[in-house]
């Protein structure tokens, strides 16, 4: 899907899908990076495997896995392709990371897994309990909106094309 042709569309598909992942299969920062590795062609299985321990604010509450799979969707299209590029190919990628950053916080009023979704990651009587309910709820709607920010971002960002 090219998200410079439509970018509504893109945003909606991306808020849509990676909701629809996190409801089904758990995992926000998967949910969301899959999301736009799908809709930007950009498969990566290594990648995709690599994001899981990111999930549940690194398995600890103490981040937002959907935050940290939207950052390295952004770098997917915006990120540094070689070392050599130096701290200038950086830039890009830095900056709508940050612009992330400060749209979720407006969003969600935190960065911090726990402070939004309400679940102590090391309590695994309490991590069974998030397949249902208004817990896995709000994880849905977290994956989501960070998807359409994401998706909002890539529409917006720079002249929209993939680093090799």
């Amino acid at each position: 899907m090219d998200f410079r042709e439509n970018p509504e569309a893109f945003r909606k598909e991306a808020r849509e899908r990676a909701y629809r992942y996190e409801c089904e299969f758990h995992g926000c920062s998967q949910a969301v990076l899959r999301t736009f590795q799908e809709l930007l062609g950009l498969d990566d299985d290594l990648l995709f495997k690599a994001s899981g321990p990111l999930c549940a604010g690194l398995g600890l509450g103490k981040g937002c896995g959907a935050l940290a799979g939207g950052a390295l969707a952004l770098g997917m299209v915006h990120g540094r392709a070689r070392m050599e590029e130096g701290i200038a190919g950086l830039m890009p990628g830095f900056m709508l990371a940050q612009a992330l950053v400060r749209r979720f916080e407006q969003e969600f009023g935190t960065t911090v897994c726990y402070e939004i979704c309400k679940v102590d990651w090391s309590d695994m009587q309490a991590v069974s309990q998030i397949s249902s309910g208004s817990r896995l709820e709000r994880a849905c709607e977290v994956a989501g909106k960070t998807a359409e920010i994401v998706a909002d971002l890539l529409s917006q960002g720079n002249e929209g094309t993939v680093n090799t």
